[in-house]
């Protein structure tokens, strides 16, 4: 089997990052900035490829290099991660010793202002569509045959850059479970996560609320208003709006994600 990282990335001007990343293997890497470019490079433990566009949105960004790809397992990679060196071969094994499987998120350290202050890994068990929506994009590798015979792409509306500010990431999960592929952890740690700033992330605001809502439209659209009160009211990280103000901004998403109308800063 073979191996690609495919890197969602802005304004990168070299092939630097890669390096940066620690990755040892092949690689595509989706790069966002104002110009056109295809570079090539190859290294002693692989190629990489770096597709540049003026295209904007985490989403479509992914599809690029998903586009690009040609390697059996695929890895998505956010441009704040650091590989650890056996990452390449730690990888092909868990999808040898589990042929079975179409999707494996591993495991990731969180580092913040040069502390490890996280690790987050789920072990080794089958994950269902009810505990695998806490999962970023950048522990996720897959069959890409799996993708390929299922039409599965990312979300283009959803993330980084994109009307609704973050779910690209669960939206592409249920897109795996709704085509009956099989998803599991692993207990194998990638490397480090960098999480010191967000290109995009502002707060859980207003806008935060309500596109939180349109998501829940999207993941579950029999049951968006009892996951959308489940959601409001265990909301557990800071911010200044009350549950009730939460709930009335999720609520406006829900109705606004049948339409997928952004928000307008009125709820």
């Amino acid at each position: 089997m073979t191996l690609q990282v495919l890197v969602a990335t802005m304004h990168q001007d070299d092939l630097r990052i890669a390096e940066k990343m620690n990755i040892l293997c092949d690689a595509v890497i989706a790069n966002q900035a104002d110009r056109e470019e295809i570079v090539q490079q190859g290294t002693v433990s692989g190629v990489w490829k770096m597709i540049t566009t003026p295209t904007r949105g985490v989403g479509l960004n992914r599809n690029i290099a998903l586009m690009a790809a040609d390697a059996d397992i695929l890895l998505f990679a956010d441009d704040d991660v650091v590989y650890n060196d056996d990452m390449p071969t730690s990888v092909l094994d868990a999808f040898r010793q589990n042929p079975g499987a179409d999707v494996i998120v591993f495991g990731m350290q969180m580092m913040k202002n040069g502390e490890i202050t996280e690790t987050r890994c789920s072990g080794n068990c089958r994950l269902h569509l009810w505990n695998s929506m806490r999962f970023g994009t950048y522990r996720i590798a897959v069959r890409r045959s799996a993708l390929l015979a299922n039409n599965i792409t990312f979300h283009q509306c959803f993330g980084g850059g994109c009307p609704f500010g973050s779910g690209e990431d669960s939206l592409f999960l249920k897109s795996c479970f709704d085509a009956g592929l099989k998803v599991y952890s692993h207990n194998y740690i990638l490397g480090v996560c960098r999480k010191d700033a967000s290109s995009w992330f502002v707060g859980c605001d207003e806008k935060y609320f309500y596109d939180k809502g349109v998501l829940m439209r999207k993941l579950f659209p029999r049951c968006a208003c009892l996951m959308t009160l489940y959601f409001g009211i265990c909301f557990k990280r800071e911010t200044d709006l009350g549950v009730l103000k939460r709930l009335r901004l999720m609520y406006a998403g829900v109705r606004g994600g049948k339409k997928m109308i952004p928000y307008s800063g009125k709820a």
